[in-house]
């Protein structure tokens, strides 16, 4: 298969014969264009790149289909081949379609000579690489991505183990209590890894952390709100705050009691600067345990971690029927926006 380069020097030693038809069927686009940057001559694969009619491109210069930031950078590679100084160039830059798109190109280019040996017109091979470059910004973005992610994980991992250590009376205390939080975190993770652009879904990351110790038996726990895509950071605080809620409930609330149950709603309210978000897990129970007042580890989490995560404020409070936590929040700090 010809690389774009060996299309090139064909041209630039070809005769421009108007019914050559390695230039009309190439699978590549090439152009011969004037001195003055006017088309002169397009083959079908570049009028199908471009989304043009071939009769359509002596109407236009090549800086008309050349994104307006390749300008200066192409006009200095034909005066670089209109004094002599290079034969040829290669680049990649973007081309305007017809559409108003652009797409990614790669460009050989090179400037055919007179029998006196002077210039007669620039031959363009053009060859659309859309794709690769799609997937090599999905590349880099996936790369950025994990290592936003891990400094994340090692900021919380840190605040954990600094806050959770002095609460503890034993290495194996310490560890348990850690791993637990670890697989609360690991559990957002996988929300986070199911959704788009560092999102996770709000409903299937308090299902996942109540599961983790309900099972699939949700029989005791209503979940209410709008499916809203949370950021990274707000899905490690709600996970951290959800693993202690539900495994108090289990210790000593509602989930103690046979006939106790958990109501998680989160709401909107409010538009634009002014959007806020709330979040409120209510235990109801008909003969509620009030709290011991100790304040450990799990207090930390609730009231002061978890809300700083998302520059908001969180409340816990004894109800009739049980505990009742709430978090408010900006919207701008929750959710992703679209």
């Amino acid at each position: 298969m010809a690389t774009p380069r060996n299309q090139l020097e064909r041209e630039l030693r070809g005769s421009h014969s108007d019914n050559d038809p390695a230039f009309e069927n190439a699978a590549v686009g090439i152009a011969h264009v004037a001195l003055n940057g006017r088309w002169l001559r397009v083959n079908k694969a570049l009028a199908e790149m471009l989304g043009y009619s071939v009769d359509q491109f002596p109407e236009k210069s090549f800086l008309s289909v050349t994104h307006p930031d390749d300008h200066d950078v192409d006009l200095e590679f034909a005066n670089q081949l209109l004094r002599g100084e290079i034969e040829q160039y290669a680049r990649e830059k973007r081309y305007r379609r017809s559409d108003g798109t652009y797409i990614w190109a790669s460009l050989t280019a090179g400037l055919k000579r007179d029998a006196e040996g002077r210039p007669d017109l620039f031959i363009s091979v053009i060859e659309d690489i859309s794709d690769r470059k799609l997937a090599e910004i999905e590349k880099a973005y996936l790369i950025e991505e994990l290592a936003h992610r891990s400094r994340n994980l090692l900021t919380v991992f840190s605040s954990l183990i600094s806050l959770l250590a002095p609460s503890c009376d034993s290495v194996p205390e310490f560890e348990e209590r850690l791993l637990n939080r670890v697989h609360a975190i690991s559990l957002s993770n996988d929300q986070l890894l199911l959704g788009e652009k560092d999102a996770a879904s709000l409903t299937g990351l308090v299902h996942s952390q109540i599961r983790a110790f309900l099972g699939q038996d949700l029989s005791h726990v209503t979940v209410t709100g709008p499916d809203l895509r949370i950021s990274a950071r707000c899905a490690q605080a709600l996970s951290l705050a959800l693993y202690e809620l539900t495994s108090n409930a289990f210790k000593h609330g509602a989930l103690k009691a046979p006939d106790g149950r958990i109501a998680v709603t989160w709401t909107t309210s409010g538009t634009g600067e002014d959007a806020q978000f709330r979040f409120v897990w209510r235990e109801i129970s008909a003969a509620p345990q009030a709290p011991s007042g100790r304040r450990g580890f799990g207090t930390t989490v609730l009231e002061t971690m978890s809300p700083m995560s998302v520059r908001g404020r969180a409340e816990r409070t004894f109800e009739a029927e049980g505990i009742v936590w709430t978090l408010e929040a900006p919207f701008s700090a929750v959710v992703v926006q679209a």
